[in-house]
């Protein structure tokens, strides 16, 4: 009977894969650019940027550098597949590729030498047998063979009771017995060397398997945080790109305070602790009108608000109207009219004065 054993050299080969490199041209990012723009430049579309990229969304940055040739995966790849390996792309599973190279993705794993089916992008798989690593034999030691049966002594028969003189009892033959030939214990020590040594080259490729595994998911959780990093400061760059088109839009209300807090209330809805060009509460919404309105920076709530201001007897247009001890906020714009920030149901809008339940705390002005 022979076993099949993986050598150590084809251990360290299906453990020593190399990366895929992928070169493409890259690009600075300029004033004024789009993902459109750049994709009819190079004669690519904008889904093969964002994949090459790793961008979720379309909007790029002046100072960014990206890469500009889509299309270069594609072409290092074919020699890949016609060798009988293939570069993992990001979204394939091994049943996948399996099916794609019309072999069961078991052999994949055998191939490989791998644990289980967790794969990660830009490793390099054996996907045909003709590229598989060879095999050595090793053959098993001969069995030893029993040796037969030891044939029992001839009985010892009694002498004639009438005779004095008894026979001599001759005694049983000796035992002769044949034992073939067992390995000598220089060949047995080689056989358990040999199994150690294996023992020891799996060890170590599982040992490597794994070291490659926690550095891939290292850089992939590092990637993933400067991809937020980067969503982030884009939105940040787009709220202040719409907080000064609104101030811009304002700036044009020709400095009638109800025209003013109008246009500030434009289009937002009623979000709690929000402060943005599209969601404000209360507080949010009467800071945003004060900095547009007078240029002036006050609290952000509205308890601090109504501590910052001076209170008036005579309320003007422009003027803060407080409720229910500093806990809502809204903008006088004269007649018992103001706009505010109500709730979720009731939203951003121009009401009276008089429709909040509850006390007025006063008029208070900055």
């Amino acid at each position: 009977m022979k076993k099949t054993l993986l050598s150590v050299a084809t251990v360290t080969a299906l453990t020593g894969i190399a990366s895929h490199n992928i070169s493409a041209a890259e690009y600075t990012v300029e004033s004024g650019d789009t993902l459109w723009s750049l994709a009819n430049e190079n004669g690519t579309s904008v889904s093969s940027l964002k994949e090459v990229n790793g961008l979720s969304g379309d909007l790029i940055i002046p100072g960014d550098v990206i890469e500009l040739d889509a299309d270069a995966e594609a072409t290092e790849e074919a020699p890949q597949e016609n060798d009988g390996t293939y570069v993992i792309k990001s979204g394939d599973t091994l049943f996948e590729i399996g099916q794609k190279f019309n072999v069961d993705y078991q052999k994949i794993m055998e191939w490989n030498n791998l644990s289980s089916d967790l794969i990660y992008a830009g490793k390099t798989l054996i996907v045909a047998a003709s590229a598989a690593p060879a095999t050595e034999t090793v053959e098993e030691a001969p069995e030893v063979q029993e040796a037969p049966a030891v044939e029992e002594a001839p009985e010892v028969q009694e002498a004639p009771a009438v005779e004095e003189q008894t026979e001599v009892v001759e005694e049983a033959p000796a035992v002769e017995g044949t034992v073939q030939d067992q390995p000598s214990a220089p060949a047995a020590e080689q056989n358990n060397n040999q199994a150690a040594e294996q023992r020891a080259a799996e060890q170590r490729a599982a040992e490597q398997a794994a070291a490659e595994q926690r550095a891939a998911e290292q850089a992939e959780a590092e990637r993933q945080e400067r991809i937020q990093q980067r969503e982030a400061e884009q939105a940040e760059a787009q709220e202040q790109q719409a907080q000064q088109a609104q101030s811009q839009q304002v700036s044009t209300g020709g400095g009638n305070a109800a025209s003013v807090a109008r246009s500030v209330a434009a289009g937002k809805s009623y979000v709690y602790g929000a402060n943005s060009a599209s969601a404000v509460d209360c507080s949010a919404l009467a800071q945003q009108f004060m900095q547009a309105y007078k240029g002036k920076s006050i609290p952000r709530t509205a308890a601090g608000q109504m501590a910052a201001g001076t209170q008036v007897s005579n309320p003007q247009a422009g003027d803060l109207v407080f409720f229910n001890g500093g806990s809502h906020v809204g903008i006088y714009i004269g007649n018992g009219q103001m706009i505010d920030a109500l709730n979720p149901s009731e939203g951003v809008g121009q009401r009276s004065v008089s429709y909040v339940h509850g006390t007025v705390d006063g008029y208070f002005r900055y």
